[in-house]
């Protein structure tokens, strides 16, 4: 019971990388869209003042963020099968909590997703994991186990081997798990706690950002992470026109 608790409790922490996705794209949408209108507004104001010049670069602001917004829009059903599969990868990584216990068949799964979630992971959390020294008890070979062919003991991690992160790639290219309760097992799950914390901040962030664009109020969002949003080009390019 205790060890599904423990499952769960992962699987829950990275279905909020979904939360955080479906946010990101409400945000992009909303964004544009106060964008698009003070562009609109501005271009009146040009054209009724005389301003040609700015007129003419408020024109190509409205065009381009309607363009692109209308492209996000025929992109919905594509972006919500990408949100869907966060969801997916997020009960295949939590696999890791079982341990020993882990379903031969379930090892692709849950590598693939943890990848996943490493390449979107910012790059300060992956230095903080490269960072973070293995632990003596961690090379003990009684703290793993080759879950396809558990008879056969496994090797001790290398001395290249010195952080939590070269340790889980090691691992995963030695088709080991760490056994529960062991000095690697409580790295590792620690360090995959750590990957999927950060959708909370991203989460807090957003919502921020989403607080200030009702009162029209806002600046330009710097994402650390774009959790399978489509065209990220159009994305950027959403965050990058400005109303001035």
């Amino acid at each position: 019971m205790a060890k599904a608790a423990e499952s769960t409790e992962l699987d829950l922490a990275f279905s909020r990388w979904k939360t955080m996705a479906e946010l990101q794209l409400k945000f992009v949408e909303v964004l544009g869209r106060h964008k698009l209108e003070t562009a609109k507004a501005e271009l009146v104001a040009a054209v009724a003042g005389s301003e040609w010049g700015v007129a003419r670069m408020k024109a190509h602001v409205a065009q381009e963020l309607d363009a692109v917004l209308k492209r996000l829009r025929r992109l919905r059903a594509q972006t919500a099968r990408h949100i869907e599969r966060l969801d997916q990868h997020a009960k295949a990584i939590s696999r890791i909590r079982d341990g020993e216990d882990v379903a031969p068949d379930q090892l692709p799964r849950m590598w693939a997703a943890f990848t996943v979630f490493e390449r979107m992971a910012p790059p300060a959390t992956i230095e903080e994991l490269s960072g973070t020294p293995l632990h003596a008890g961690a090379r003990d070979t009684t703290g793993y186990v080759n879950v396809r062919r558990p008879e056969v003991p496994c090797s001790a991690p290398p001395a290249s081997i010195d952080s939590v992160h070269a340790l889980i790639g090691w691992i995963k290219r030695q088709g080991y798990v760490p056994r529960r309760g062991t000095h690697a097992y409580r790295q590792v799950i620690a360090a995959m706690a750590r990957i999927a914390d950060v959708a909370n901040a991203q989460i807090k962030l957003l919502e921020q950002y989403l607080r200030d664009l009702e009162k029209r109020v806002y600046d330009t969002w710097q994402p650390v992470v774009l959790a399978a949003l489509p065209e990220q080009a159009d994305v950027k390019k959403i965050i990058k026109l400005g109303t001035t």
